[in-house]
C-alpha cells in the first residue's frame, strides 16, 4: 500500500519503522504488534534508516517513558481524557488503554485520513482532523470535568519559537486545567538537521527550535508551571548494545528530554 505524505509529516513513518523493528526483536522494549502489522502492508523504503541506531534506540526509549508517564496518569485518573497533539500512525492508545480513557488523536486531514485506513474510532477513540494552530480544535475535545492530559511526541522540534508559543496560548486560552507532556529536542541539535541519522535521508526537513531544560516552555508561557524533566538516556543507556555503550555520556547532553507541565486557571 502506497501513501502520500509530505513534509514534516513523512516523519511519522520514522517512529513507525522503529516501534515496527523493536517488534521483531526477542528483546522488544515496547511489544508494539500493531505498529509492525501498519509498516508490514506499506510500500515505502524503510530500509533507508537501518543505519539509523541512534535514533532507533532513541525512539524506543521515548516511547517507554512517555509510555510510563501517560500510565501513571491513568492510574492516578482512570477515566482521564488525553489529546495526542501530531498523533502521526501513533499507537500509544493501544499501549496504555485501561478500558476507561477517552483519547483525541489531533493531526492534520491528511494524516487523520492516512490513519483511518488502520484505526477505526469509537466511542472512546476520537480523531480531530485540523491543524493544531486552528483553535477551533479545542472545541472537540470534550473532558465533562474529567482531568486532561496532552501529550505531542516528535512534533514540537519542527515548529519555530513563535509557532511553539501560539500552541501553548491555545492550549492555556481554551482548557481550564490539563497536564502537558512535551517531547522536547535538545537546542544543540536545532543546526545539525543535515548530519542528523534519519532526517538526512528525508526532503527538505529541518529541526526548529530546542530547549536546554525545558524552562524555556513557561518562558513562552508563564501560566504554565514545569513539574519534572526526564532525560530520554535514562531508558536508552539500559537497551544501547554493549558496542554502543560508548556514546552514553554524550547521549545525556543531546538526547530529547520529557519535559512536564501543569496548568490551572
Amino acid at each position: 500500500m502506497k501513501i502520500k505524505l509530505d513534509g514534516v509529516a513523512e516523519t511519522l513513518l520514522i517512529t513507525l519503522n522503529a516501534r515496527a523493528k523493536d517488534y521483531e526483536n526477542p528483546k522488544s522494549v515496547l511489544h508494539d504488534k500493531k505498529s509492525f502489522e501498519i509498516a508490514s502492508q506499506l510500500d515505502y523504503d524503510f530500509k533507508k534508516f537501518d543505519t539509523a541506531w541512534a535514533s532507533y534506540y532513541g525512539i524506543l526509549a521515548r516511547a517507554y517513558i512517555m509510555d510510563e508517564e501517560v500510565k501513571k496518569f491513568i492510574k492516578k485518573y482512570p477515566d482521564c481524557v488525553i489529546v495526542s497533539i501530531g498523533c502521526g500512525l501513533d499507537t500509544r492508545f493501544e499501549r496504555v488503554d485501561n478500558g476507561k480513557i477517552t483519547w483525541y488523536n489531533l493531526d492534520l486531514p491528511e494524516v487523520i485520513e492516512t490513519r483511518k485506513l488502520f484505526f477505526k474510532e469509537n466511542d472512546r477513540v476520537k480523531n480531530i482532523s485540523k491543524s493544531v494552530f486552528n483553535d477551533n480544535w479545542t472545541k472537540e475535545v470534550i473532558t465533562d470535568n474529567k482531568e486532561l492530559l496532552i501529550i505531542s511526541e516528535g512534533v514540537i522540534m519542527y515548529f519555530d519559537e513563535s509557532e511553539v508559543k501560539k500552541i501553548l496560548e491555545i492550549l492555556v486560552n481554551n482548557f481550564n486545567k490539563f497536564e502537558l507532556h512535551l517531547d522536547l529536542l535538545y537546542k544543540g541539535t536545532v543546526k545539525m538537521s543535515s548530519k542528523h541519522d534519519t532526517l538526512k535521508k528525508m526532503n527538505n526537513i529541518v529541526f526548529k527550535w530546542g530547549v536546554k531544560d525545558g524552562s524555556e516552555i513557561v518562558k513562552l508561557e508563564p501560566k504554565l508551571k514545569q513539574i519534572g524533566l526526564i532525560n530520554f538516556t535514562k531508558k536508552m543507556a539500559k537497551i544501547l548494545p554493549f558496542s554502543k555503550k560508548i556514546f552514553i555520556p554524550l547521549m545525556w547532553i543531546v538526547n530529547n528530554r520529557l519535559g512536564i507541565y501543569t496548568y490551572n486557571k
